[in-house]
């Protein structure tokens, strides 16, 4: 399977995101849900802390990824929603995502600010779509 992550000089070229991602050869396509900083239990961890929140919930997203049998360098397109986004949260961010990401060929990604998500307390939800 090749993958391969193109960022056309004519686009911004980011540090932690690729602006265009490929897979030929791929057998599986994975889709997980929207993953947030919860326990087994659904019980929300580190309320409305943004970055432990974005640990814990790309911690879920690596659990969820290999019970597919794949893992985080994997991944294609990304999704982080977040609440109140602030542009000087967008640094710090992309610092702890770029940790969890392919560092050559880091996925696709959209971030956007948000109103609110489902339960009090959670200031981030993260989706990804995976190729192995």
């Amino acid at each position: 399977m090749e993958h391969k992550a193109i960022n056309p000089p004519e686009l911004f070229s980011g540090k932690a995101f690729s602006q265009t991602y490929s897979v030929c050869g791929a057998q599986r396509m994975i889709f997980v849900s929207g993953q947030v900083d919860c326990d087994c239990d659904g019980k929300v961890r580190n309320l409305d802390d943004l970055e432990a929140q974005l640990k814990g919930t790309l911690d879920n997203i690596e659990i969820a990824l290999r019970a597919q049998g794949a893992s985080m360098h994997d991944l294609v397109h990304v999704t982080i929603y977040v609440v109140g986004l602030q542009p000087a949260q967008t640094t710090r961010i992309r610092e702890i995502r770029s940790a969890y990401f392919h560092p050559e060929r880091p996925p696709a990604v959209t971030l956007l600010g948000i109103e609110r998500l489902a339960f009090e307390g959670l200031v981030v939800e993260v989706d990804v779509i995976a190729a192995r």
